[in-house]
């Protein structure tokens, strides 16, 4: 009887020839090992270093199994301890003022509103546009020449024509141009009091003016004043 052979001379991987390079798993390595023992020619019985050899892959195959799975918990424990511990710090800012990347602001009547925005560099004009829901400019307030970093102003709640207009949504959008006319990089913020925590498939977020702010957009965290 013609003997099985568990491992293709021309690969390293452990598999059947004549079944290509396929990858075995280790209960499959060890079940063709046991029918290779029950089918090999009693007078010509394995040889003994082959033997060896299959047991000491096995044993590899096995410990290389067991090592995967290990990092596999591992990992899987260092995302739930890091989730834990920004759950348990996120209850510690209620109450603390916030900066987020975004570009939404909430009007409500006769409370003006702050608007925060960053430069990535010098910019000779700037102009700060306040869009309804249809992407119409409301109000274009113009601030001229301003350096780089962090900027702010208060928007009274009126458009062009020193007219109130409605609570709600609007978008804030920022054109900022150097000397030579090219575009200067910003990034609008929307700030804020953390009035709350929620939790989203396990993860936390902050509520700021009603709305939901994740980690990833938080820029700034300080003491509310007073």
């Amino acid at each position: 009887m013609n003997e099985i052979s568990l491992f293709d001379k021309t690969t390293s991987k452990i598999g059947m020839s004549g079944l290509g390079n396929s990858t075995m798993k280790k209960d499959e390595f060890l079940k063709l090992l046991v029918e290779q023992l029950k089918h090999q020619d009693p007078m010509s019985p394995m040889n003994s270093q082959d033997f060896a050899s299959q047991l000491a892959q096995f044993s590899s195959l096995e410990q290389l199994t067991n090592m995967s799975g290990m990092m596999e918990e591992s990992v899987q424990a260092d995302l739930m301890l890091t989730q834990a511990i920004n759950n348990t710090m996120a209850t510690s800012f209620i109450g603390k003022n916030v900066s987020a990347a975004g570009d939404m602001i909430e009007l409500t009547k006769d409370t003006p509103v702050d608007i925060s925005f960053q430069l990535n560099g010098r910019a000779e004009n700037v102009i700060v546009n306040v869009l309804d829901g249809a992407g119409n400019i409301v109000k274009g307030i113009e601030l001229g020449a301003l350096s780089e970093g962090k900027q702010s102003l208060t928007w009274d709640g009126k458009n062009t024509n020193g007219d109130e207009v409605p609570e709600g949504e609007y978008k804030i959008q920022v054109i900022a141009l150097d000397s030579d006319n090219d575009p200067v990089g910003t990034l609008t913020m929307v700030q804020g009091i953390i009035t709350g925590i929620k939790y989203t498939d396990g993860t936390a977020v902050f509520v700021v003016n009603d709305e939901e702010i994740p980690f990833s957009k938080v820029i700034e965290i300080t003491a509310a004043e007073g």
